[in-house]
């Protein structure tokens, strides 16, 4: 298993996480709020070998232009650039908006529709942003999913992110990125290449 490097606060006390691996195209993996960053470390560990690999707690509350804006500053701060950002739910909707903004090598969301109904105001106008704003994500986006999203839903984000793939895995449960970590790991990879 990799050296886990640095545990608990990274740069600021409001982020926290783990940092995995040293060399390669670094990868953020985002832990949605509330949601327990163990959970990634299969990933990580497979990812470490390779990559620089952070696994994160993004700061609780805010909205979701925020808490992209201060993704963009931990990037910078960390003297990242052009990462691969991982997100699962809620969060990859974050880093979508991140990629939106800012330098992103590739972003893989995960069990997140980028047409899904939004919950509330904050969550309409970031997918608004995401898919109809006058920046467009530019690099490389795949969207993960245990069984198939709506029909239609590949070729709808295609024609908004230039590129961008589905991948369903036929997972049990909602985690398809835990139920086959060797297969998101090679996803990830080949994002980050």
């Amino acid at each position: 298993m990799p050296t886990l490097y640095s545990e608990n606060h990274l740069l600021e006390p409001e982020w926290t996480g783990e940092l995995w691996g040293a060399e390669g195209r670094p990868v953020l993996l985002l832990t949605e709020t509330g949601e327990d960053r163990s959970a990634w470390w299969p990933v990580a560990a497979r990812l470490a070998a390779s990559h620089a690999v952070a696994v994160l707690d993004l700061p609780e509350g805010g909205r979701i232009g925020d808490r992209a804006e201060t993704l963009a500053q931990f990037v910078a701060d960390m003297g990242t650039r052009a990462p691969v950002v991982a997100a699962y739910g809620r969060a990859a909707i974050i880093a979508s908006l991140f990629a939106c903004r800012y330098v992103a090598h590739g972003v893989a969301a995960i069990e997140q529709a980028l047409d899904a109904p939004a919950a509330d105001e904050d969550t309409a106008a970031a997918l608004e942003e995401i898919t109809a704003g006058p920046r467009k994500i530019k690099c490389r986006y795949v969207s993960v999913f245990a069984s198939e999203p709506r029909s239609g839903y590949a070729a709808w984000l295609a024609e908004r992110i230039p590129g961008a793939v589905c991948a369903v895995y036929g997972t049990a449960g909602p985690y398809p990125h835990l139920s086959a970590p060797e297969r998101f790991t090679d996803e990830v990879s080949a994002l980050a290449s």
